[in-house]
């Protein structure tokens, strides 16, 4: 009746516990390789979002610039487009 004593079935029962973690961290459909791919994939999704959020509130700006004639958000718009200085523009360069 040694066998039937309950530390020895806690024993057991936590051994089951960590082979049945152990099998799933190493060959489950979750393991630690694929967590990582998820990990990287929901990060580069995340910044991908971000920018096209951006970008789509950068082209809403545009539009709203364009539609209303704001001479100082036209003025931004062309020079987004034309990065170059427009002649008598004067530049000044700040470190």
């Amino acid at each position: 009746m040694n066998l039937l004593k309950s530390r020895h079935i806690l024993n057991i029962f936590c051994l089951f516990i960590i082979y049945y973690l152990i099998h799933h961290l190493l060959f489950g459909r979750f393991n630690i390789q694929n967590y990582l791919i998820y990990k990287y994939e929901k990060r580069m999704y995340e910044d991908f979002n971000y920018q096209l959020e951006h970008n789509l509130m950068m082209v809403n700006k545009d539009i709203y610039a364009l539609h209303y004639q704001f001479d100082d958000m036209v003025d931004e718009v062309t020079k987004r487009k034309y990065s170059f200085p427009i002649d008598g523009e004067v530049l000044i360069k700040l470190d």
